[in-house]
C-alpha cells in the first residue's frame, strides 16, 4: 500500500491520485487537461476507477492543488490522494474527500486528528479504530501513512493498486 502514497508511478516524483465514481473517465481527464494537469495512469473498475496525473501544470508550472470540485458533478465522489504536497520541504501526503463538487473531509497525513472539510468527522471512527486519532493515538512509527491509507482504502472500499 505504501506505493499508492510514494512515488505511485516509476519515474514520476510528483503525482497525484484520484479515485471516482459517478462520473466517467473522459469527463475526469478533460477536466483535468483543461485544469493543465497531465494524466499519466488510469483504470476503470465495476465501482471505482482511477486516475493518475502530474501535479504540475504544464502550463504555469505551479504545483497548486487542482480544484477537484470542479471535476465532481453531482452524483459522483473523489477520493483524492495528494502523494508529494512539498517535496523540497518533506510534507506527507494529503487525502480529500469530494461528493456533489463540495469539499467533505480533508487532512494531511501528518496531522489526520485535525481534518477540514464540511463533514471533517467523517473518518474519525476508522482512523481511532487504526489508533491514528484519539486517546491511544500512534503515529511514530515507520507504517503510521500506511495505517492512514489502509483506513481510508478500507472505509471507502477502494480497490487495490497493482503496481509494476
Amino acid at each position: 500500500m505504501r506505493d499508492w502514497i510514494r512515488r505511485p508511478l516509476p519515474h514520476h516524483e510528483e503525482t497525484n491520485i484520484v479515485f471516482f465514481r459517478g462520473t466517467s473517465l473522459d469527463a475526469l481527464v478533460r477536466g483535468l487537461l483543461g485544469a493543465d494537469r497531465m494524466p499519466l495512469a488510469y483504470s476503470t473498475g465495476p465501482d471505482w476507477g482511477v486516475v493518475m496525473h502530474d501535479m504540475l501544470s504544464w502550463e504555469s508550472g505551479d504545483y497548486d492543488l487542482v480544484h477537484y470540485g470542479r471535476l465532481c458533478p453531482p452524483g459522483a465522489e473523489l477520493v483524492v490522494l495528494v502523494t508529494e504536497p512539498c517535496i523540497a520541504k518533506a510534507h506527507g501526503p494529503s487525502f480529500h474527500y469530494y461528493r456533489d463538487g463540495g469539499l467533505v473531509t480533508c487532512f494531511s497525513f501528518e496531522s489526520p486528528s485535525r481534518p477540514g472539510g464540511d463533514e471533517p468527522g467523517l473518518l474519525t471512527p476508522a482512523l481511532t479504530a487504526a489508533k491514528l486519532t484519539g486517546p491511544h493515538a500512534e503515529l511514530d512509527g515507520d507504517d503510521a501513512e500506511e495505517r492512514i491509507m489502509a483506513a481510508i482504502a478500507g472505509f471507502f472500499s477502494l480497490p487495490d493498486l497493482e503496481m509494476p
